[in-house]
């Protein structure tokens, strides 16, 4: 109980030392509002850097770890060969094949567009790759009983069509014009968008392949063109490119008597490890930034705490006359510390809040889904927490040099 007593003694006593000398908390305040916002700043960078980054990587490249491998030519059993995909190690395996843009066009009405890129794919492309779908939904395993071809737009394309009725009167083909199923408009990524004026997804089915493939799947391959596909594997990347690759050309021989595995190609495309890699050397480099600057103002802070306490030294001196204890004189001067640092480090919280509101509504329809500026928990702890540790290592030399001081000698000032 003296102790608890001493303690919440030596708390009222700070704040009142802190109340009464406002311009000596503000000259205080200064530098650790400089710092920790500096701080709170960083980690609300890089948690945002890590966020885009992820996204857009799960977006262009793939989820981690995701394979692109080209098919070997000639492949003459291609349901074979993306069994033995599954079967070397991936969890999902998705044609993503681009079709000839002059075979398959896009009609609606008079107009015809032309240059729209094409991809020939599966339902399973969603478990690989991050869709944000901003209408509709993905292609599912039931659209492939459709009698009508079944399409996702990308936002970009779907702009330059007419919304009215779901697309209802989209056609697809070039000599020949089929209706098209329009199920959802996705979110324009820049892997896909080759031709600049937006991508059609082509729901794999027997339907569709007549368009796209009319002399079969297995047509591109006798041509010397290899079908490409995403391959998700564990999360960690196994196994690896080479085993990967080693697995999958074991069952070559179920493939085609001619198919050539020289020709086939097995490449990494989410860029996971390179990102948090460049995001490591980053933070490192703005966090020693935030340091330099929280050091100098905890050196602010400290420098204050000692003209204080060579000031109100008849002050402590005639708490100590009155019966307060070391202990007592010890929390009050390390708690003006910590009290100044922290309300310093909430006017900081609070100017990167406001500052991250402004930059969300200035670029926030700008940004991909799941992603947004904002302070994050771990930007609210490690700001307020360096904060109270600044205030507490800038009041310990103080609060020593005031035990120091002797009460005789402090009464005669």
């Amino acid at each position: 109980m003296p102790l608890l007593r001493s303690l919440i003694s030596g708390l009222v006593l700070a704040f009142a030392g802190s109340r009464a000398n406002i311009s000596r908390t503000i000259l205080s305040c200064a530098g650790i509002v400089v710092g920790v916002g500096a701080l709170i700043a960083v980690v609300t960078a890089g948690h945002f850097g890590q966020t885009y980054a992820k996204v857009y990587g799960e977006a262009n490249g793939g989820i981690a770890a995701t394979y692109e491998v080209t098919a070997p030519t000639p492949l003459k059993d291609v349901g074979a060969f993306e069994e033995d995909m599954l079967r070397a190690g991936g969890e999902a395996v998705a044609l993503q094949q681009m079709v000839d843009s002059p075979a398959i066009q896009l009609r609606q009405g008079a107009s015809v567009l032309t240059d729209a890129t094409v991809f020939y794919t599966d339902p399973a492309l969603a478990d690989i790759r991050r869709l944000n779908m901003i209408e509709g939904r993905w292609f599912t395993e039931a659209d492939k009983g459709s009698l009508a071809p079944v399409v996702v737009l990308t936002e970009k394309l779907a702009k330059q069509l007419d919304s009215s009725g779901g697309y209802a009167d989209l056609e697809l083909g070039s000599s020949a014009w089929q209706r098209a199923r329009v199920v959802g408009v996705v979110e324009d990524t820049m892997m896909d968008d080759w031709s600049g004026s937006g991508t059609v997804y082509l729901m794999r089915s027997p339907v569709s392949e007549e368009i796209a493939f009319p002399d079969g799947l297995d047509a591109p391959s006798g041509m010397g063109m290899g079908l490409t596909y995403r391959v998700r594997v564990a999360p960690d990347g196994t196994p690896g490119e080479d085993e990967f690759t080693e697995r999958l050309a074991g069952n070559s021989w179920r493939w085609g008597p001619e198919a050539d595995t020289e020709t086939m190609g097995v490449f990494r495309m989410d860029e996971s490890e390179e990102i948090d890699q460049v995001l490591g050397y980053v933070s490192l480099g703005l966090f020693g930034i935030a340091g330099i600057t929280l050091t100098t103002g905890m050196l602010g802070v400290l420098n204050v705490g000692l003209v204080t306490v060579r000031e109100r030294r008849r002050e402590l001196a005639t708490y100590r006359a009155l019966g307060a204890d070391r202990f007592t004189m010890f929390v009050v001067v390390v708690s003006e510390a910590v009290v100044v640092s922290v309300v310093a480090g909430l006017i900081a919280l609070l100017g990167c809040y406001g500052i991250a509101g402004v930059l969300q509504a200035l670029v926030g329809d700008m940004l991909p889904a799941d992603v947004s500026v904002s302070v994050p928990l771990q930007g609210v702890l490690v700001g307020l927490g360096s904060a109270a540790a600044v205030g507490l290592l800038a009041g310990i030399i103080p609060a020593w040099r005031a035990l120091r001081t002797s009460v005789v000698a402090g009464l005669r000032e």
